[in-house]
């Protein structure tokens, strides 16, 4: 697996949230990968690990709490952080490095993906 220092994975069902907080990864550098749901989200990190998951939790197929079991049980993978984006937040799994609650403030979103992921070098969020 390769491990993308500016890549992002953002994993929640709802297509225009997902592309909004893409939208602004993105527009500060961020290579941004994006999963549907948590299937989705497992098959991508197969490929490439991200810096960080932004992880939603309520979602049809496989759900946050599962992803975070997955990554947990997974030792490449358990090294992710996770941020749960979520209006279910108070009930984050145990191995969430931090939760954001909906709607996403994006100077929050900014400074948690900053503190887990190298700023990409062209801008700086």
């Amino acid at each position: 697996m390769v491990t993308q220092e500016h890549c992002v994975l953002v994993v929640d069902d709802d297509e225009d949230l997902r592309d909004a907080l893409a939208d602004v990864l993105r527009d500060v550098g961020y290579r941004v990968e994006t999963a549907e749901d948590g299937q989705v989200a497992l098959e991508v990190m197969s490929r490439c690990t991200p810096c960080i998951v932004l992880l939603d939790l309520m979602m049809p197929v496989m759900d946050g709490w599962q992803v975070a079991e997955a990554m947990e049980a997974d030792p490449e993978l358990a090294k992710v952080p996770v941020c749960v984006v979520s209006a279910q937040s108070q009930h984050a799994p145990r191995n969430a490095a931090c939760v954001l609650p909906k709607p996403v403030a994006r100077k929050d979103l900014l400074r948690a993906v900053s503190e887990y992921c190298r700023a990409p070098a062209s801008r700086a969020p």
